[in-house]
């Protein structure tokens, strides 16, 4: 039906609209779809020295439902997973006491505070896969992650496997089940391992209020 149908969304990061995160990713690709025939987006290739075990396969099963290269659903699933991202409750708060924590740490010239910032554990997949692997993604969108890698204390290829499979995740995944169960676990201990890093950031900005 007509009312169903993503309207008057660019593609550009500056101009998409905030429902774009509730949107399922079937109405990201119909969205995409459309306007990838007026409007193609330069891409960029991020190397990924391992992956979420199963996420690979998982993209080329996506791929041939909506009848696409891989390349093209994974730079679907990454457009779709940027915002999923950029409205991450988490993840906002660790980049607003990530900024604060940087700037006071420059302007004292605190290296301990700077060097802790980036001691903490990083997260890893609880299962992964130790073999190469590439993911194509808009340019906008892997300059996008990069920032928020940083933050999130994880290797961009990390961060932007997440929430791939988050943006997965909202799709029908009647046909992949098993993997979806995991997928949906992993996602949880992102989460989990997010809000442990906010809490180490937050106590160590504690002395600057």
């Amino acid at each position: 039906m007509e009312e169903n149908r993503p309207r008057g969304v660019p593609l550009s990061p500056k101009t998409m609209v905030d429902s774009v995160a509730d949107w399922p990713l079937h109405r990201v690709v119909e969205y995409l779809r459309q306007k990838e025939k007026d409007d193609r987006q330069p891409t960029a290739t991020i190397f990924c020295r391992s992956s979420i075990k199963s996420l690979m396969p998982v993209i080329g099963e996506l791929a041939g439902r909506y009848r696409v290269s891989r390349n093209r659903m994974c730079s679907w699933l990454a457009y779709h997973g940027i915002r999923l991202a950029r409205e991450d409750t988490i993840v906002g708060r660790l980049s607003s006491v990530w900024g604060k924590l940087r700037q006071s740490s420059l302007l004292a010239d605190d290296v301990d505070t700077i060097d802790l910032m980036q001691s903490f554990l990083p997260y890893s997949p609880r299962i992964q896969e130790d073999r190469r692997c590439n993911l194509s993604v808009y340019d906008w969108v892997s300059s996008e992650f990069d920032e928020l890698a940083e933050v999130c204390g994880v290797p961009r290829f990390r961060i932007v496997q997440v929430y791939i499979a988050k943006s997965v995740l909202s799709d029908d995944v009647d046909n992949i089940a098993g993997v979806a169960s995991r997928l949906a676990t992993e996602v949880e201990r992102w989460d989990w391992w997010m809000r442990i890093r906010l809490g180490a950031l937050e106590q160590l900005a504690e002395p600057e209020k």
